[in-house]
């Protein structure tokens, strides 16, 4: 055990669904003292930065339940069992857009919340090509509308704060020097 490693005594799942767990774990600090420490467990999401041929990115407006507000965002979406984040990313774009990736870039890997979650996310970025009158087929629970902008609008909603999304906001950062 390496100096001033946590130890975890117990997991205790308080809830389990195909997308995420949350349990409560007990852990032995370095000192003795035992803590309760919730953890969110979740497979992980891709997010890609689509550019079209004229230079606007493409983002998508959706409502986001625990902000109690709309949001502008990369596509993005889970890494089902067995998916790439490669090939979620493609889906995501497709689903939520109707926009096809070419030449996808691997920008980052990063952990979302490592204070709470084992969430990574792993950003991308493509060429946007409309595939030519299909649109978007977003999951049910999503009512997205699609949002295309020049780079320098999306970066200067960045900056503004407009675009909070951390994924989102590492994407554009990256993906738009």
């Amino acid at each position: 055990m390496e100096e001033n490693e946590w130890r975890t005594v117990r997991k205790t799942y308080l809830h389990k669904s195909p997308y995420f767990a949350f349990r409560l774990d007990e852990v032995s600090l370095p000192d003795g003292t035992n803590i309760e420490y919730g953890v969110f467990e979740s497979s992980g999401f891709a997010a890609v930065l689509p550019v079209t041929d004229w230079g606007d990115v493409v983002l998508v407006r959706q409502w986001r339940q625990p902000l109690g507000k709309f949001t502008l965002e990369l596509p993005s979406g889970a890494v089902d069992a067995g998916e790439s984040p490669d090939s979620a990313a493609r889906r995501e774009l497709f689903e939520e857009t109707g926009y096809r990736a070419e030449d996808m870039e691997h920008l980052a890997t990063v952990h979302t919340s490592p204070g709470r979650s084992d969430e990574v996310c792993h950003v991308f970025r493509c060429r946007a090509l409309k595939d030519g009158d299909l649109g978007s087929n977003p999951d049910s629970t999503e009512f997205i509308e699609v949002v295309e902008m020049p780079v320098e609008e999306a970066m200067a909603k960045v900056r503004s704060g407009e675009v909070s999304d951390a994924a989102s906001a590492l994407g554009l950062s990256l993906g738009c020097r």
